[in-house]
């Protein structure tokens, strides 16, 4: 490549937040919704940085000029990579930039739905996925004191504290949390991964339990079918959905049946979305040749201090006490119950694609509290214990 980045054309989401890292780098900017990304309006762009409702692949490419093409998200199922490469063109995404993001939603999905106390209480934690956001959640599930066991047949390093399991164990616990990455290759093809065979799997296994389950899927749509979902909802288990099947397209008569639901923001945090931009822009310097702006290592949580009235209040020292007070916490950082609202509200008739776009659009994007201070009285020994297993910094009055 023979010019600068800040001399060639780019095409840009507009969903995606121009950083400082960002802004230093580009030219020419075209903004445009990731729908109306098309051959024509980068016929002749030499940069494209797109989200994950814009695929990727040579209808979309071929006869452009395009060189890079990044996505500001973790996932690569909307780009056909293949393609890509043939055409000679760079790609880059954005691995772990919303994990902190989608590990929030659903610890506080847990406390929305009524399962974290059980949680606490011993109750199994089943994650498919054992990538930048399974191993994560894993980890600050573990740090909780639940039982957490995984299946990932491509992660090579298994984590030693981190129990392995095949996917008919983890199908067979009271929660199950989809966070697979999205492919259809090789022996382990995780699209469809969860079909209305397994499903009918999960119903049976419930039905041998005294207690119901709680499913959720804020990974992929598509790591289910939509037989798989089909049968869930018609059963006893709970269904949390950011992602289902056939997104964004949703059903009134489907939509109905689930209990929980949000427009695929588990991993729309303020932080999240500069953490894709500010990965991008270090991708496109080193393709460029020139020096990153700035330095970015994920993920470098906020420091700032966490204002929340519930850790003002009483400070109980009962095991019950402290865990109602954690799940509080949770419910009060929950996003879930506002998003659910919304979705139902905006899609009486059924979501279509438009509506779909502008919740996304929309949402209010919350700053993270992971990594957060708080400040909890030195005698509340307990709740700073507790405070610290949720990922807070806790400092003294």
């Amino acid at each position: 490549m023979s010019a600068a980045p800040d001399q060639l054309k780019w095409v840009v989401d507009d969903v995606i937040p121009h950083t400082a890292a960002l802004k230093a780098l580009m030219g020419e900017v075209t903004i445009l919704p990731g729908r109306d990304i098309t051959p024509g309006t980068i016929s002749d762009a030499d940069i494209l940085l797109v989200r994950s409702i814009t695929p990727v692949n040579e209808s979309l490419l071929a006869g452009t000029s395009v060189q890079f093409v990044g996505t500001a998200t973790a996932g690569v199922d909307h780009f056909d990579i293949e393609a890509i490469e043939r055409l000679g063109v760079t790609w880059a995404a954005a691995p772990g930039s919303n994990a902190v993001s989608v590990v929030e939603y659903v610890l506080c999905a847990l406390a929305t739905a009524g399962w974290f106390e059980r949680v606490l209480s011993g109750c199994a934690v089943g994650l498919v996925g054992l990538g930048q956001v399974g191993e994560r959640l894993a980890r600050r599930l573990s740090h909780l004191g639940c039982q957490v066991l995984a299946y990932d047949p491509l992660r090579l390093d298994w984590p030693s504290d981190i129990r392995r399991a095949e996917l008919e164990e983890v199908l067979c616990q009271p929660v199950i949390s989809l966070h697979a990455n999205l492919h259809d290759h090789g022996a382990h093809a995780s699209r469809g991964l969860l079909n209305a065979d397994r499903a009918e799997q999960m119903v049976i296994a419930l039905s041998k339990r005294d207690d119901d389950g709680l499913f959720i899927n804020a990974g992929r749509g598509d790591l289910m079918t939509l037989e798989a979902l089909t049968r869930l909802v018609d059963s006893p288990w709970t269904v949390i959905l950011d992602t289902w099947p056939g997104e964004p397209s949703l059903s009134a008569e489907l939509l109905s049946r689930c209990d929980w639901v949000s427009p695929h923001i588990a991993g729309h945090s303020v932080k999240a979305r500069e953490n894709g931009s500010d990965l991008l822009a270090a991708a496109v310097a080193r393709w460029a040749g020139v020096e990153t702006p700035g330095s970015h290592d994920l993920p470098d949580q906020d420091d700032s201090a966490i204002n929340v009235e519930i850790l003002s209040g009483a400070l109980g020292a009962t095991d019950s006490e402290v865990t109602a007070w954690m799940a509080g916490f949770l419910h009060q950082q929950s996003t879930l119950p506002g998003e659910n609202a919304r979705l139902r509200e905006a899609a009486k008739a059924g979501l279509t694609s438009v509506e779909f776009d502008q919740l996304r659009k929309s949402y209010q994007q919350p700053a993270e509290w992971t990594g957060q201070r708080v400040t909890l009285p030195v005698s509340a020994s307990r709740h700073r214990a507790a405070a610290e297993r949720l990922g807070l910094k806790v400092t003294s009055e």
